[in-house]
């Protein structure tokens, strides 16, 4: 009887909820009323599904999509039907498994964490804009094209293609579609899980900024002027995003018409940490190639944020005009080990849209290389088509110019016996040119 006893605690223990210490200290507190209830993700269970992998192009994102909700639906099922109960708000998210929960008291999330299963309830992951960059009004005055377009020889390509038939997707603080270099190219889809507006706008300016490096059509600012763009407001108007903002986000991503081929993320947060990456996952199965800038916090080593320092993206850290590495770019590598950034992308001083109808800004930070990246991504998608990550991976990271490094560069680690990849640039700076093996 004392044997039955002690298993029959056994198994009440295994199947156990946790708290998020950190959690119910502010729950206690009255710090907070909301947290996320994170069940175990789904994803590889969907990747590894054979009739999947049997699919290709809409079809196998329209799969993928009804697997992930439905699968999440029924692993989701006990804890809504508890929260209910207890009148809780809810939202639910597939594309990562988790539920968002409002109106904790201390008595609600105990009798919430008593219900039977693997979860955890947590805080709410936040990011935001990395910090350090900076915003100057300036004139167009840098020739034809800006600088950075020019360093990675994107306007020698585009008697090929300048990113025709190519959709990318800016999550960020929106993006500014009066402005005279973004407005024809705006494919349609638009998303705010914020302030709800039906169409893209942009206070802050950092969506615009990056989407015009991306595609903008005047003044040379744009990496890929033919490609279009859609996006999703996943930071507010302070620059600061959540959790279930950028979940909403990914889920538009997977779900809106067009479907995006490439996602810009000039955004993060703390190092080492995988909220995202069941995200991320997503829209690697759908076909999606992801792009994330990797923070603004060197020059120390394992400064990278996430989601840039996490696998299965492309990460990009920021350089001069000068092919040097900016001294605030983020270097790897990341916690877990990772060679980061992947590869590196011109980031200081760049010239692109602002918050009106035709006025330019400069900013700086890795911020300013990603789109970079996603430009250049957009120029090889349109000129090979049937091309992916991997393609794209090998083709940037396997071409990249690869400045003279300085000591301060090779302080973070060499991962092989040479100079790159190397934990500042990465695998070097891009080279359209080369990666279309011109």
């Amino acid at each position: 009887m004392k044997f039955l006893l002690i298993l029959s605690t056994s198994l009440a223990l295994a199947f156990a909820g946790t708290v998020d210490p950190d959690l119910q200290t502010a729950v206690d507190k009255g710090q907070t009323t909301s947290a996320i209830l994170a069940l175990p993700q789904i994803m590889a269970q969907v990747e590894s599904n054979p009739a999947l992998l049997s699919l290709s192009g809409d079809s196998k994102v329209t799969a993928l999509v009804a697997s992930l909700q439905g699968l999440t639906s029924a692993a989701q099922a006990p804890f809504v039907s508890i929260a209910s109960s207890l009148g809780l708000q809810i939202q639910q998210f597939w594309s990562s498994n988790i539920i968002h929960v409002k109106g904790l008291t201390p008595e609600k999330l105990a009798q919430l964490a008593a219900t039977p299963g693997e979860f955890e309830i947590r805080k709410e992951h936040v990011v935001s804009i990395f910090p350090s960059i900076e915003v100057h009004p300036a004139e167009v005055n840098q020739g034809p094209n800006q600088w950075g377009v020019v360093k990675i020889r994107a306007p020698d390509v585009w008697s090929t293609t300048r990113g025709e038939g190519v959709v990318v997707a800016i999550i960020d603080t929106g993006v500014n579609l009066g402005h005279v270099a973004l407005a024809d190219s705006y494919a349609g889809g638009w998303l705010d899980p914020h302030h709800s507006t039906p169409g893209p706008t942009d206070v802050q300016g950092h969506g615009s900024h990056c989407a015009g490096t991306v595609l903008g059509t005047q003044n040379g600012v744009g990496v890929a002027p033919a490609a279009k763009w859609i996006a999703c407001r996943g930071l507010n108007n302070t620059g600061n995003g959540t959790e279930v903002e950028l979940t909403a986000c990914a889920e538009f991503m997977l779900t809106t018409n067009p479907r995006p081929h490439i996602i810009s993320n000039s955004w993060g947060g703390r190092g080492g940490s995988t909220f995202f990456n069941t995200q991320v996952s997503a829209w690697r199965a759908a076909g999606m190639i992801p792009i994330f800038a990797l923070g603004n916090s060197g020059p120390l080593c394992r400064t990278a944020g996430s989601p840039g320092d996490q696998p299965n993206l492309i990460s990009v850290g920021n350089t001069n005009d000068q092919d040097g590495m900016n001294f605030l770019s983020s270097r790897g590598p990341s916690i877990a080990g990772l060679t980061k950034p992947e590869v590196s992308a011109p980031g200081t001083q760049i010239l692109s849209c602002g918050t009106g109808t035709s006025n330019y800004v400069t900013m700086s930070g890795t911020s300013m290389a990603c789109p970079h990246v996603a430009g250049a991504t957009a120029l090889l998608l349109s000129a090979n088509p049937t091309w992916g990550f991997d393609e794209v991976y090998a083709a940037l990271t396997t071409t990249a110019a690869r400045p003279t490094l300085t000591n301060a560069d090779r302080n973070c680690g060499l991962p092989g016996p040479d100079d790159f990849p190397n934990n500042a640039f990465g695998h070097g700076r891009i080279d359209v040119v080369a990666a279309l093996g011109k």
